[in-house]
């Protein structure tokens, strides 16, 4: 394991907080909470609340991996949670809630040893997963759902608000 690799998901997954509120912050809640004209896209608020669920997830997953010998580490379909609990909360609270469980996962990633980065757990679909590996998939996560929202948003953006 190289030993600036943390250090650098720790700095991007940081710098995630920034952007989303960036994106986010002057946009009002009813075209956050607006869908694309794609069938089965996300809104940009359904796409808030998703990252605070699979924040939820990967920190289960990274616990799990930290306390466990090499336990099995469940996959969730984030189609059916984004319908299901997308639009649960108001976009702002899917925010904080979020950056709470963020910045408690970041804590957990700055406090894990250099000899845990290497311990393993077994993902149902993707086999087995490192710390390091989890940690490398959820900032590849924030890209993909930063990238989102930035599309939905635009998307939007141009439609009139009703």
């Amino acid at each position: 394991m190289v030993i600036t690799l943390p250090r650098r998901y720790a700095d991007r997954l940081t710098a995630t907080a920034r952007d989303l509120v960036a994106l986010t912050a002057n946009v009002p809640p009813v075209q956050l909470r607006r869908r694309p004209a794609d069938r089965g896209a996300w809104s940009a608020a359904m796409v808030m609340s998703h990252l605070a669920d699979a924040e939820l997830v990967y920190g289960m997953r990274l616990r799990l991996i930290l306390t466990e010998a090499r336990p099995l580490l469940a996959a969730f379909d984030q189609n059916a949670w984004a319908e299901r609990f997308g639009g649960l909360d108001d976009p702002r609270d899917a925010l904080n809630r979020w950056r709470v469980l963020r910045d408690a996962n970041l804590r957990l990633l700055a406090s894990v040893d250099d000899d845990e980065w290497d311990r393993t757990g077994v993902h149902v679909q993707r086999g087995e997963m490192t710390v390091a590996d989890v940690a490398g998939h959820l900032v590849d996560h924030d890209r993909i759902h930063l990238d989102q929202i930035r599309r939905t948003l635009a998307e939007v953006g141009r439609l009139p608000l009703s």
